[in-house]
């Protein structure tokens, strides 16, 4: 089996793909992964086959009226067009720079990636099965339609649904399937959320500590002019604990925090190596720190400045997991009171670890390569030789 895995979008789109598309590839099948070019060395270090494409980054996407950029509101449906015409934007952009590899390898199945719209659009081009893995977040369902009008608009018809929607997110806590906003596709097939994050060398102090740890982290995408102001407002509310901090940031950004906590640690951290050693993270809300603790049965202290991350991050508060503060009250001594609370009060690693629990029976990467050799061989076998006959000889 041949498969192209496509993302779309920043590390934290990238990351959950990369533990199934390495199982695809150590089943004995071919793999190539594609992700915009300065997200490439992701994928190229976690030993997968990549190409870039978008070219483009996404921050090259941010829509320009008047010669001025479009902002970010605070509204959903204002921000629901903003990003959905992106989103259609870089998944033309992303069809047409992987339309000529297609033609030429012929996978035999394309799986996109969260909101991949190009994965979709390039298995229609040849004829081949597409299969979705999504967060399962209550991905708003205004950004979809808004992507559909923006791919209507510049001449693509709208993408045929999957032949398979594998979800990381644990059932209780997906938001409920309100039939005014529901998931992409249903019905959904679990798919346990493994952590992944680029290595780095193991250290002696990564595991063996003798204090508390707090996870702190902006998200993959802070830098020197996005969200550098959370991220230091963060770390100046957590610098009264009794703890040792973990600061997951990017080295570049790192140099710019100046005086942190003694002991400290910051920069570049493996989530998937230091969370099940920390006893509370805190964060906006990205998806893929959020079920990263959740493998590790962490309690959480979420501020999600993202309207869209106060919708999906409400079930895991319900839950019992997390403690979410609104973003309009996120005085210092607001966060340290939610983080003293979160760190004291044993129902929260309670709630955690049944959650975890409940994420480690979901069937894992290596049960889904079954799923996505099923959904391959679902063509007759007339179809998969004319497939191999068509496909070019490598050299």
């Amino acid at each position: 089996m041949r498969c192209l895995f496509v993302a779309e979008g920043g590390a934290g789109a990238i990351l959950p793909l990369v533990p199934l598309a390495q199982s695809v590839r150590a089943a004995g099948h071919e793999v190539i992964a594609a992700a915009h070019a300065e997200f490439t060395p992701i994928l190229l270090t976690a030993g997968l086959p990549a190409v870039a494409a978008p070219q483009k980054s996404p921050r090259d996407y941010r829509l320009v009226r008047d010669g001025k950029l479009v902002p970010l509101t605070g509204d959903l449906e204002e921000r629901a067009e903003v990003l959905g015409t992106i989103g259609a934007r870089i998944a033309v952009d992303g069809f047409r720079e992987l339309q000529e590899l297609v033609r030429q390898w012929r996978p035999d199945l394309v799986v996109g990636g969260p909101l991949a719209y190009a994965a979709p659009l390039l298995s229609a081009e040849i004829g081949v099965p597409y299969v979705a893995i999504e967060f399962g977040m209550a991905e708003p369902w205004n950004w979809h339609r808004a992507t559909l009008a923006e791919l209507a608009r510049l001449g693509f018809p709208e993408p045929a649904p999957p032949a398979a929607c594998l979800v990381l997110c644990p059932e209780s806590i997906r938001p409920s399937d309100d039939p005014a906003e529901p998931m992409r596709y249903l019905p959904a097939t679990p798919l346990r959320y493994v952590p992944y994050a680029s290595p780095r060398p193991v250290e002696p102090w990564m595991y063996a500590h003798n204090r508390p740890r707090v996870w702190i982290s902006a998200g993959s995408r802070v830098s020197s002019d996005y969200a550098l102001d959370y991220l230091t407002g963060l770390i100046t509310a957590a610098a009264d604990l009794d703890v040792e901090l973990l600061i997951a940031t990017p080295d570049d950004v790192a140099a710019q925090l100046g005086p942190v906590a003694a002991g400290a640690r910051v920069g570049w951290l493996p989530i998937d190596v230091l969370a099940p050693t920390c006893d509370l993270a805190v964060h906006p809300g990205g998806g893929s720190t959020m079920l990263s603790c959740v493998a590790a049965a962490v309690p959480q202290v979420i501020i999600p400045y993202m309207p869209e991350a106060a919708i999906y991050v409400e079930p895991l508060r319900r839950y019992g997991a997390a403690h979410v503060l609104d973003p309009a009250d996120d005085e210092p001594a607001t966060l340290l009171a939610a983080c003293r609370t979160a760190l004291a009060e044993p129902s929260y690693r309670q709630a955690a670890e049944r959650l975890r629990a409940e994420l480690v029976a979901a069937p894992g990467p290596l049960e889904a390569v079954a799923t996505l050799e099923r959904v391959a061989a679902g063509m007759t076998a007339p179809e998969q030789a004319a497939r191999k006959a068509e496909r070019v000889p490598a050299g």
